[in-house]
């Protein structure tokens, strides 16, 4: 009997079985534990790697110079229990800031306000936080606070019923630029007018939280008085009526010391061309039209030949972006004229134009022009030295209304932020996209459809049939 067992513990057949159990036996444990591995909560976060396609979990390289270069250590709370707040993308995104922060990155904190009522009042100044809510997140460097809600994170879209559709994710913009904000001395100040017919703020609330995610304070203003001294840019957001000559001469002023202003305009109903807003343009020498224009070149247009898609010329403004995936629709244009008078010390650059196939009506005359036409320009003005005054003239509003951004993108609050950060010198402003959720269609060539059907068909099954036979016959031999 002992011989019997002997004499089977020697045959090669035990021993090359037991080599495949064993085998088999470590591939199952290395899988498990590797499961194991990914599935713990407190994996080191440099053990984590981001293989989604967008890099949805990641954060781009300027965000981490941004972080790697702090002086200042940047804290951050999520008021909300850590066991149920359970939105994966903010966490991770928060990891790799704390990861690549050198230490000046610290948290994120989790707070229970349930338990904790009084932390918001014992730690932050409760006039900076007013509105604050539970899952809403603190990110402060000494006294400077930036409040992110969930609505800061989401890039929306609504469908022709109304309904609501979460399109891609704003994490990293929010966060690098709400770090940007606090770590800084000082942000610029944007004031929106009023007084002239604008729109209200509840039209134009994604334009100014995306002004907010980077870096602007964002307040409002009428010119009835003189405008505040801490304004570095004046936003006009569609004005159908035209500026008092009070309000001209605090224009003027404030201009004439080096203020900057951006103006957008829509198509009147009115009869009234706003000739006081057109004598501050002409300092510039620029003038808006009382028109609308219409695009004949197809590809120039979306269905309708007044919604136009612009040519978007080359200038400080757009060397950075890239029209080609940014492009923006311009609904209802009027244009912007260039005059023909020699001005020292200003430079006019044009932003946005139409095709030769185009036309512009008078909404006066009803007369009718033919030719390419400007749809929007830029003009700096040098005042004495190295003071500059600049401001951007565009003949439409409506492409940054939330509405409009709602159903065709938010590409407009892009031109304009970079239309502020050429106004005050921003040359090293991080503009990040927001990542689409959307999944790319799988395009693929007719030979590579050719060559995935072989290999799919014959070559990986062959492989596993030829790899069956052979430990068959080795087997077998055994």
């Amino acid at each position: 009997m002992t011989m019997k067992i002997k004499d089977l513990f020697s045959k090669k057949s035990f021993k090359y079985g037991s080599y495949s159990i064993i085998i088999t036996a470590v591939v199952i444990a290395v899988i498990i534990l590797v499961n194991i591995l990914l599935g713990m909560s407190n994996l080191p976060k440099w053990l984590r790697f981001d293989i989604t396609q967008n890099k949805m979990f990641s954060i781009s390289q300027q965000s981490i110079d941004l972080v790697k270069n702090l002086e200042k250590e940047v804290e951050i709370f999520i008021l909300a229990p850590e066991s149920s707040y359970s939105y994966l993308p903010v966490t991770e995104a928060l990891d790799q800031y704390v990861v690549h922060g050198n230490g000046k990155v610290i948290g994120p904190r989790y707070v229970d306000l349930d338990k904790d009522p009084t932390f918001i009042s014992k730690n932050f100044d409760p006039d900076r936080v007013s509105g604050i809510s539970a899952g809403d997140i603190i990110v402060r460097c000494g006294s400077n606070i930036r409040v992110l809600s969930n609505h800061d994170f989401m890039e929306i879209a609504y469908d022709y019923y109304g309904g609501a559709h979460v399109t891609g994710l704003k994490i990293e913009q929010a966060f690098t630029s709400a770090i940007k904000s606090v770590t800084s001395d000082e942000a610029n100040t944007v004031y929106f007018v009023s007084g002239h017919g604008e729109y209200r703020s509840d039209d134009l609330s994604q334009i100014k939280s995306a002004l907010s995610l980077n870096n602007y304070d964002i307040k409002d203003t009428t010119l009835t008085g003189p405008v505040p001294e801490d304004a570095d840019i004046l936003f006009f957001p569609s004005p159908t009526a035209d500026l008092l000559g009070s309000e001209l001469e605090n224009l003027l002023v404030y201009l004439e010391k080096g203020g900057d202003a951006i103006f957008l305009f829509d198509v009147q109903n009115s009869l009234q061309d706003l000739p006081n807003f057109n004598e501050v343009f002409s300092r510039y020498n620029l003038q808006l039209n009382y028109d609308l224009v219409h695009e004949f070149t197809q590809a120039n247009y979306l269905k309708e030949n007044w919604m136009i898609r612009p040519m978007v010329y080359m200038s400080d403004v757009t060397k950075n972006l890239n029209p080609d995936q940014l492009f923006i629709y311009l609904p209802m244009c009027r244009s912007v004229s260039v005059l023909n008078v020699e001005k020292q010390n200003l430079e006019i650059s044009i932003l946005f134009g139409t095709t030769d196939d185009s036309t512009s009506i008078d909404l006066n005359s009803g007369m009718q022009r033919f030719g390419s036409f400007h749809l929007g320009a830029l003009a700096d003005l040098e005042i004495g030295g190295t003071t500059h005054s600049r401001i951007a003239l565009i003949g439409n509003c409506t492409f940054i209304t939330d509405e409009f951004m709602s159903e065709l993108g938010s590409n407009g609050s892009r031109y304009i932020l970079s239309m502020l950060n050429w106004m005050q010198d921003r040359k090293d402003e991080i503009m990040i996209l927001a990542k689409s959720l959307a999944q790319p269609p799988l395009n693929m060539s007719q030979q590579s459809r050719i060559f995935v059907f072989i290999l799919l068909i014959a070559v990986i099954p062959l492989i596993i049939i030829g790899a069956g036979l052979f430990v068959w016959i080795r087997r077998k031999n055994l």
